[in-house]
């Protein structure tokens, strides 16, 4: 008995012998083997770093020995090969997309995995011209060594992801069992999250600290008290302890993880239940203590300058090349009748700021104020002109200079009239969290289905949670979906009017 014990009796139910859960002895069969999640990971990682290496050599061999008949230097190809796939893989192993749970899920992975794929590309053809020797290899080569190397790594990643559903099952090799101890509203809690998350585990067991009557927890996971705890994990049944408890002081918590410590399994602490309450969000540590990071900055880091790159550059050339288009239509407004070609209207724009925003004039009044009247199916408002304008979306046109002027993105949540900003504010949880990132002429909502009138407040919280999704999930991958369906939903517009 240690000192700390004399002074400081132990909690209900638990012994203060420091010797009493080193008596236990395993009495169960054989476990089944387990292996670590780590090594999953690496194992990927080896098989991308030789995939891209084999890629290069074999691509070179192809095309000098059955295209061009001749040799060629082994060594320059497979150094071009190992410098790609460092690059590659480090840049995958810094941004965790060799960790287990990011290898179950293929969509996710396969959008990065392209990105960085294309940055390790665009890094060395930098390299190879700063230093001139970009001459030495052939496009031929560099093209089919990008895209076989491609194939390779989006192959790999689904069979890595097959192959760990199938292991992930219950008990499968990948699978973690955990105990929870605390049979309390708290370990419940946890217990249920656990369970229904879709993550490969099991609840083996909620146990007890103590012997107070919790029957009805035993009944929905079956467990025990600290003595059965301990013989199932010296029975090898156990792999992760989370102790689950609000009520511990500090010193009778300590005590118990220095006793379940001696156990060969992970012991972790729940978070409280305040943290229990909140959906998602990781657990992460700022300036030396744990913290549960909610939120994180939309495009944070290169994620901001791609984005205003893509804006500036792509938009500018759109614009260029709508120019035609925009000549015409603004002719068609013109003969249409008096009043302006365009109409400009105020709408909030990234982190709330007032900015105006260009549309063709497709409508008799130029609302702008405190009260703005949503155009609706067969609107007498819309001229004859206009209806064919807002069919098509040409009437969105104008937004271009918008873009290249930075007010907006070309794609992004769509700015609203201040007036419907502020009423759905106010009614749409959640609803000011599109302001995050700068408006867009498309969005993820918009070729979802959920563009032009919202007359009821379940669509347009259908369209924020769209917008939300955007915002946590960029790409220059995504961004490029949302235009090629934009496209796809112009040429066929379902819902404009």
């Amino acid at each position: 008995m240690t000192q700390d014990d004399m002074t400081d009796p132990a909690p209900i139910g638990v012994d203060s012998s420091e010797t009493q859960i080193d008596d236990f002895t395993s009495e169960g069969g054989k476990a089944k083997t387990r292996i670590a999640r780590e090594l999953f990971g690496d194992v990927v990682q080896f098989a991308d770093f030789i995939l891209i290496i084999v890629c290069a050599i074999a691509v070179a061999h192809i095309y000098h020995d059955f295209y061009l008949n001749g040799p060629y230097e082994f060594q320059r190809y497979a150094t071009a090969g190992i410098i790609g796939a460092t690059g590659f893989t480090a840049l995958s192993r810094r941004d965790g997309f060799y960790e287990f749970e990011n290898l179950l899920s293929t969509t996710g992975s396969i959008r990065s995995m392209v990105t960085q794929w294309a940055m390790v590309i665009f890094g060395l053809l930098a390299f190879g011209f700063a230093l001139k020797v970009s001459d030495a290899f052939s496009r031929a080569w560099l093209f089919g060594w990008v895209g076989t190397s491609l194939i390779g790594l989006v192959l790999s990643r689904l069979i890595a992801a097959m192959s760990l559903k199938k292991t992930t099952r219950h008990d499968g090799v990948f699978s973690r069992r955990i105990a929870v101890v605390g049979a309390n509203d708290l370990g419940v809690s946890f217990a249920d999250k656990a369970t229904h998350s879709g993550d490969p585990v099991t609840i083996v067991g909620i146990y007890d600290i103590d012997d107070a009557d919790t029957g009805k927890i035993k009944g929905l996971y079956q467990g025990g008290n600290l003595d059965d705890l301990v013989r199932a994990a010296r029975s090898d049944e156990i792999d992760d302890i989370i102790i689950a408890s609000d009520e511990l002081q500090s010193d009778s918590l300590r005590r118990l993880v220095r006793r379940l410590s001696t156990l060969p399994v992970s012991i972790a602490l729940c978070p409280s239940a305040n943290w229990m309450s909140h959906e998602g969000g990781e657990l992460g540590f700022f300036a030396g203590s744990p913290i549960l990071n909610l939120y994180r900055r939309p495009l944070e880091g290169w994620g901001g300058i791609i984005k205003m790159l893509e804006d500036r550059i792509l938009g500018l050339i759109l614009l260029i090349l709508a120019s035609p288009i925009l000549v015409l239509v603004t002719i068609a407004v013109k003969l249409q009748g008096k009043g302006p070609i365009l109409f400009a209207q105020q709408r909030h724009g990234f982190n709330h700021e007032v900015f105006k925003i260009y549309k063709f004039r497709s409508m008799t009044v130029a609302e702008d104020g405190d009260k703005v009247v949503q155009a609706q199916k067969g609107d007498a408002r819309i001229t004859p002109i206009g209806a064919f304008l807002r069919r098509y979306s040409l009437d969105e046109l104008p937004q271009l200079i918008n873009v290249v002027k930075g007010n907006m993105s070309l794609v992004g949540p769509r700015p609203h009239a201040l007036a419907h900003n502020h009423q759905y504010a106010r009614t749409v949880e959640n609803y000011s969290g599109r302001h995050k990132v700068k408006p867009g002429i498309t969005g993820w909502a918009q070729v979802n289905g959920y563009r032009g009138e919202t007359s009821e407040n379940e669509m347009m919280e259908d369209r924020v949670k769209y917008d939300l999704e955007y915002i946590d999930n960029w790409s220059i991958i995504f961004d490029a979906k949302i235009l090629v369906m934009t496209v796809m939903a112009v040429l066929f517009p379902k819902n404009a009017h």
